[in-house]
């Protein structure tokens, strides 16, 4: 009896393990679809055998999950750099818009225009449609500057606002990670196992590593630690330790990222990510876009200091003046230091009567790295010596005014110094920051007779507009080693092999990372047909179990009734 008693519950044991088995394959096949799920499988070990060897059936173990984790931390230590070469993609992508020439609205296009209303300007000088072009071509040029420069600036700000996002985002990331390792601890404390939160936490650290760069392992109570970055703990147990993002130090209005541990410390970790979105959007942010910028500001200043150099040594028509004020003030510190940007030299004034004949010509000396404006005002009223002619003073903002006398105008002659293009004198275009500012020159816009095209106030003089043209094919940038164009195209064909290689990049690690997931999925994703195998192989077993169940049932129904007739047949009469 004993025996048929095991045997019952060797078969109630391998119903309930079949049992099971089909509610795992139930809850493999609902699961099909959901991202991260790994497959989960019953597996059944053989009970002990009794003392005379005869077997005792089979024991259910734990439900355990298909899982390879060496694949998936391959997994996430090659996503961040994927998501680093996507990121990098999409911003080098906007960047070659600003930078288009496609629709014929880009700088190299108006850069030939400017050169070319200078061309047309030094065969026609006296020719007021002439100038209204050289006008209106410079004025798109240094427009077109600014309108590069601030869609760059709009680019950061826009990748500003994605960091905050991100930072959210890994923040919530955490939160998550640290509330399901205390799920996991309480519910494994209980001699179970958490499959589907593992899978739930394996899920959130992924998505954590295409933002940043994760390092994660696995404590023996179950609980996870994840580090971001080279050395911060996000995630340790069940507490987290949040990012933050503020506008603080440096750029105005650029965001840096604090770690925020206990007793709110904070560590500044804007420059210690690696690999991931978030670092990508940081030096996007802070090196690639402030480098297209620079080459924009250089293009700038080397195309308005050339241009003023040449220019304010010019005469336009008419345009000998009687007051002229420079377009750069000086602060008070500032005026007593040496004027940067010069050069020893001398620099001319020439004094010019009603009809337009030079009476006089003021030369004084410059030395670099030594003279104030101070100095040099002393010394150009000491040159002069008569106030009613000429006179320079320093106006209240820190600008150099010159004034001439009654019935006297004038000129700017030879500029050995780079005073006159250094304080902005009788310049074509201002600019102090290069392309975020550069505009034409307020006394161009006024009166096109202020363009310089020739010297001496000679009618039909074309020097100087000769001279700019010419600048177009000379080489005036880097050293004197390239022109405007040859540089700006450098900048263009630097760009579109970054783009290059960034999409070979991109590629190749896309499809490194393709292969790992095809990997883990051939080893942990749900397949249907294996399912349904499964499935009728549960259920044929099932069948099995609960026919052996009945059959002892009707042994032990037998053996019952035997004992019934033995003990009826041999009980005494009563009398």
């Amino acid at each position: 009896m004993s025996s048929l008693n095991s045997s019952l519950n060797m078969g109630q044991r391998a119903l309930s393990i079949n049992q099971r088995a089909m509610q795992t394959v139930g809850h493999n096949i609902a699961n099909q679809e959901t991202e991260g799920f790994s497959r989960q499988q019953v597996r059944s070990g053989t009970s002990a055998p009794d003392p005379t060897g005869l077997g005792g059936g089979a024991d259910a173990q734990p439900t355990s999950r298909v899982y390879d984790k060496f694949v998936q931390r391959k997994i996430l230590q090659e996503n961040p750099r994927s998501e680093m070469f996507k990121s990098r993609g999409e911003f080098l992508q906007k960047i070659e818009i600003i930078f288009s020439e496609t629709e014929g609205n880009g700088l190299h296009k108006a850069l030939n225009e400017f050169w070319n209303s200078w061309s047309q300007l030094s065969n026609q000088p006296e020719s007021e449609p002439a100038r209204m072009r050289v006008k209106e071509q410079s004025d798109v040029l240094a427009s077109r500057f600014r309108g590069m420069h601030s869609q760059l600036s709009g680019l950061r700000k826009e990748i500003n606002g994605r960091l905050v996002a991100t930072v959210n985002k890994v923040n919530e990331l955490g939160q998550k990670v640290a509330e399901l390792n205390r799920q996991i601890f309480s519910y494994e404390g209980r001699q179970r196992v958490a499959n589907d939160m593992r899978d739930a936490r394996n899920q959130a650290i992924e998505e954590l590593s295409a933002l940043v760069d994760v390092n994660s392992f696995e404590d023996p109570n179950g609980r996870t630690t994840v580090i971001i970055g080279r050395d911060w703990t996000l995630v340790e147990g069940i507490n987290r330790y949040q990012l933050d993002g503020k506008m603080k130090g440096g750029e105005l209005g650029m965001l840096n990222i604090d770690g925020v541990s206990t007793n709110d410390n904070r560590r500044d970790l804007t420059r210690t990510f690696r690999e991931g979105e978030m670092a990508e959007m940081l030096r996007m942010r802070d090196d690639t876009i402030v480098e297209y910028q620079k080459n924009l500001d250089e293009i700038a200043f080397g195309l308005a200091g050339k241009v003023n150099k040449i220019h304010a040594s010019g005469t336009g028509i008419n345009s000998a003046a009687e007051m002229m004020k420079s377009t750069f003030g000086l602060n008070s510190a500032a005026l007593n230091q040496p004027l940067p940007f010069l050069k020893d030299g001398i620099f001319q004034l020439h004094l010019v009567d009603p009809h337009n004949e030079i009476l006089e010509t003021y030369e004084i000396e410059v030395q670099a790295g030594k003279d104030t404006l101070p100095d040099i005002v002393k010394r150009l009223n000491q040159t002069v010596n008569d106030p009613g002619l000429l006179q320079a003073s320093i106006e209240g903002d820190g600008s150099l005014l010159l004034q001439s006398g009654t019935d006297y105008k004038f000129i700017f002659g030879e500029d050995q110094s780079s005073l006159a293009q250094v304080l902005g004198l009788n310049s074509f275009f201002d600019t102090l920051k290069g392309a975020e500012d550069i505009q034409l020159s307020g006394h161009i816009l006024e009166n096109t007779n202020n363009i310089s095209t020739g010297k001496d106030l000679i009618p039909g003089d074309n020097r100087i507009a000769l001279e700019i043209a010419k600048l177009q094919t000379r080489p005036t940038m880097r050293d004197e080693t390239m022109t405007f164009d040859e540089y700006y195209n450098g900048v263009l064909t630097g760009m579109g092999l970054k783009i290059q290689r960034n999409n070979t990049e991109q590629a190749q690690q896309e499809s490194m990372v393709k292969q790992f997931k095809e990997i883990r999925s051939s080893i942990s994703s749900v397949n249907m047909d294996e399912e349904l195998a499964d499935m009728m192989q549960y259920q044929k077993a099932y069948e099995a179990s609960a026919r052996f169940i009945n059959t002892i049932d009707k042994m032990m129904e037998t053996v019952i009734n035997m004992w019934k007739l033995k003990h009826l047949r041999w009980t005494p009469k009563s009398f």
